[in-house]
């Protein structure tokens, strides 16, 4: 009996992790490809994941609730080492959540915003995800340097393009050659 429990402890939590995968991956993919799509293509789109929406990331809260229940030295190390990632993807399933919602509720003025949120979201869910997928292949010990360069990366890197970009729009043609006359 000692070694059935952690099996299908671990058995459901792949389960309830894969089910995820499979079926947020189809939501998240949906976001991604929405700014491709025109107006009649966006609603259809949202309109394809609108029925299982709410369903999909109760898959995770499982795998996670599970692997907590089951296995508690495994998931203080797991999420401890992946504190950053997990906080970045939540932020983006609020993003998403949010969009989705308002979406449809607000006015056809609106609409294209909450689609770019609903992009910005599933982007930035999609890209933590793979962040915390490769921190667990390459291994979850001293991530700490990899935590530094990632939010540099994520974080100051576009701060610092959209600051150029800004600066150069607003100064384009009013900065002249110095002089004392």
């Amino acid at each position: 009996m000692e070694l059935v429990l952690p099996v299908v402890f671990m058995l459901i939590m792949g389960f309830a992790l894969l089910a995820y995968v499979v079926l947020d991956g189809f939501d998240l993919g949906i976001g991604l490809l929405l700014p491709l799509g025109n107006e009649d293509d966006k609603d259809m789109m949202i309109a394809s994941i609108g029925p299982f929406w709410d369903a999909n990331e109760t898959w995770i809260v499982l795998g996670i609730g599970v692997l907590l229940i089951a296995f508690p030295e495994a998931y203080g190390v797991i999420l401890t080492n992946l504190y950053l990632p997990v906080t970045i993807m939540l932020m983006g399933l609020i993003l998403r959540g949010v969009a989705f919602d308002f979406r449809v509720k607000a006015g056809i003025a609106k609409k294209p915003m909450w689609n770019n949120i609903f992009f910005l979201g599933s982007l930035i869910a999609s890209c933590a995800q793979g962040w915390m997928l490769g921190f667990y292949i390459t291994g979850l010990e001293h991530q700490a340097i990899n935590y530094i360069f990632a939010t540099l990366i994520m974080f100051a890197l576009p701060l610092i393009i959209t600051y150029t970009i800004m600066v150069h729009y607003i100064f384009k043609g009013k900065a002249t050659h110095l002089s004392y006359d």
